[in-house]
């Protein structure tokens, strides 16, 4: 069993705070009560989350760009999120990607 907690505290401490919030797309409560260990619901989500994004030497895999850092892929998939028509053919691509993803 990998030490989630350890690897999400780490990044905490070398980014902040703030840019692990944006990156795991989680709130500052959420964060800090499980740092704190006292987050009442499970913490299978944020564990998915902490691992697939900071488990792989801190970069997302995306089908489109590769390996990409996690803020780039968060604000690819709210980009996707508001895009009505994408226009080139390399933003479609990552659009249809971003739609699909799972992992967010």
């Amino acid at each position: 069993m990998t030490d989630w907690l350890g690897i999400l505290q780490k990044h905490v401490d070398q980014k902040g705070s703030q840019v692990v919030i944006r990156e795991l797309d989680i709130s500052a409560a959420t964060l800090s009560l499980v740092l704190r260990n006292k987050y009442q619901a499970s913490t299978e989500r944020i564990e998915q989350k902490v691992m697939a994004i900071y488990g792989a030497d801190g970069k997302v895999n995306c089908p489109v760009l590769g390996q990409i850092e996690p803020s780039r892929c968060i604000d690819n998939f709210k980009r996707a999120q508001t895009i009505r028509m994408p226009g080139n053919p390399a933003t479609i691509r990552l659009y249809m990607a971003c739609r699909r993803c799972t992992f967010r």
